[in-house]
Order: C-alpha cells, then structure tokens, then sequence
C-alpha cells in the first residue's frame, strides 16, 4: 500500500466500510448559467440553482478555479460545485417564485462495486434529462424521484406528489459511477460490460454522487394541495429533472473518500487539511460574476424565448451527449 494512501486512511475515522455525506443549507446563487452544456453563454440556459464553490461562473472547466473560490459546504474540503434547474411554486396560479431548500446533501457511496478510484480532478457530469417531459423518457440509471420523505403519495402526471406534504417534499438523482481516468468520460455501472466492475473497458469504479434535496413548502403554500401540485421545474415538469458537477474536493480527501464506498449503510466522516467534514463554511458565498446574467425566473424565460433552443439537449448515459 502507497504512503498517500496510508495517509489518507489515517484521516478516517471508525471502519473504513461506510458512505459519506456533504450538506450544504441553501443555494448561494440562482443563475442562468450552465458551464458544462452552454459554456461562455448567458441567454441559451434555464434558471439554475448552485450549491458548493462560488468560483463557479459560466466558462469553468477544471477543479483549480473551483478550489479557488469559497464554499458554502459544511465539508470545507469539498470545493466542487453542484447544479439543478431551479424548483418553482406559484401560490396563485400564474407567478411563480423558487421553493424554499430545506437542505441540499450530496452523498458518495459505491453503487454496485466499491470504488477503485479517487473521482479524478477535472471530472465534469451530467444526470438526467433536461428534455424529458414524461416518464418514459427519463434515463432510467438516473433514477430521478419526488416524493413526500417519509410517506406514500401518489405521484401526478407532472411527476410531483399529488397532496400536501407532511414534512419535505424531496428529490433524489443519481450520477455515473464509472470514469475513464484518461478521457474523463462517464458511465453508468452495467452487468452487460462484461467486466468485474460493471464499468466499460478501460474504465474504473469511483464513488457514486447522488443528489437527495428537501424543500420545505409549509410557510409558501400554508393550505397545502391536492391534485396536480403547484410546482415546476426551470425546465418543465418534473421529468426534466438533471443535475450538474464540476469536481472540486482536494486531492487529499477525494483519495480519503475511496474507503468510505465499501457500504451504503455505515456513515464516515472525511476530513482533510482544509478542516473536518462538519467544520462549515469559513467565508460567504457569493456571485463571481454578478454582472452577467439574471437570477430572475421571469427574466431568464424572457432571454432565453429571443433564442432557439429547441435543438439543445443532453442525456447522461456518457459525461453528455446532445439529443439528436
């Protein structure tokens, strides 16, 4: 075994058999940005919420500018940075304002197999469809879910639940899981590869990223709903929904994640240089380019209506692939 990763078990804490998990409060900025899909353009996006680095802006590319900026992560080693189309309620039927976060948490655990490798610097990812607007066409391996925590409620033809949540309305997404350490190329875990872990040749296992958001909709929408629910995503309906990465852990804790995907069931702390895995964010968040674009739904709909977009797509069976 290296001395790093000697090291890097050193930092763990307990068993090294376990799942991690990083919380972040709120988004700290709402824009019409997407890096990865629309990079260098401000008018071709829907509204987006960030999580994670505020180095983010919309030409990044590598985990170096992220780990420039700050983070509004409770992992103060985690300087990647998160997005999803931004989750809307209209309480009168025509306007429509962002849902209140209850809480953003990105979990890496191992799905299927344990990781063999740290998630390279530099890995950039995609999840879900952004074009999707009915069930069918969801990418299975994403397994996109609203539901109401903790209870059984019908879902709608819209993809949300159809009556009031007791608690949190919640959302769930998976990422890829296999990387090709080379080409930064991404894919699902398939037993039809042939291979002892499930990747494509020539690629390897990595923690599996996995959205799980809660809204809190109580205080915005006091006398609930029943029916179709009052919500939509930037993108549409439910269906639509997708998430974004950039990699931004160091280096140091990325490689001390490895160990913790050898069970989903067991929770471990990483920690690192930078701090301890609940240590919290030491700075405030904020927009790295705030002259550009809007944070505004309205608005981001109104720049976006002078483009056409309707060519525009991605699937997140391979980093991303644009529909045809």
């Amino acid at each position: 075994m290296s001395s790093s990763i000697l090291f890097a078990a050193g930092l763990l804490v307990g068993a090294a058999q376990a799942y991690t998990q990083v919380n972040i409060a709120s988004p700290f900025m709402l824009k019409n940005i997407d890096p990865i899909v629309f990079p260098g353009e401000y008018s071709k996006s829907h509204l987006h919420s960030f999580f994670g680095s505020d180095a983010v802006t919309v030409n990044t590319k590598t985990s170096a500018e992220l780990q420039k900026g700050c983070t509004n992560a409770e992992n103060p080693n985690d300087l990647s940075v998160y997005w999803i189309p931004t989750s809307l309620y209209t309480a009168d039927g025509s306007s429509y304002e962002p849902i209140p976060v209850m809480r953003f948490s990105a979990y890496y655990n191992l799905g299927e197999t344990p990781a063999e490798i740290a998630m390279p610097q530099n890995l950039r990812m995609v999840a879900g469809e952004a074009n999707a607007q009915t069930q069918a066409e969801v990418p299975a391996d994403a397994k996109v879910e609203w539901m109401c925590e903790g209870e059984s409620v019908p879902i709608g033809e819209n993809g949300f639940p159809t009556s009031t949540c007791g608690t949190h309305l919640q959302q769930l997404l998976y990422f890829p899981q296999c990387v090709n350490e080379e080409t930064l190329e991404t894919a699902y875990k398939s037993r039809t590869y042939g291979t002892a872990n499930w990747c494509p040749e020539g690629s390897k296992s990595m923690p599996q990223l996995r959205f799980s958001i809660r809204y809190d909709l109580r205080k915005v929408l006091p006398n609930g709903w029943s029916g179709e629910a009052p919500f939509k995503l930037a993108c549409g309906n439910a269906w639509c929904s997708h998430g974004d990465f950039i990699n931004g852990w160091t280096e140091e804790a990325a490689q001390n994640m490895v160990a913790t995907t050898e069970d989903k069931r067991k929770f471990f702390e990483v920690n690192g240089a930078l701090g301890g895995f609940k240590d919290g964010p030491t700075c405030e968040a904020k927009d790295a380019d705030p002259e550009n674009g809007t944070s505004d739904y309205a608005e981001s709909v109104a720049v976006m209506s002078k483009r056409d977009v309707s060519a525009w797509g991605w699937k997140s069976k391979s980093r991303f692939v644009r529909s045809a």
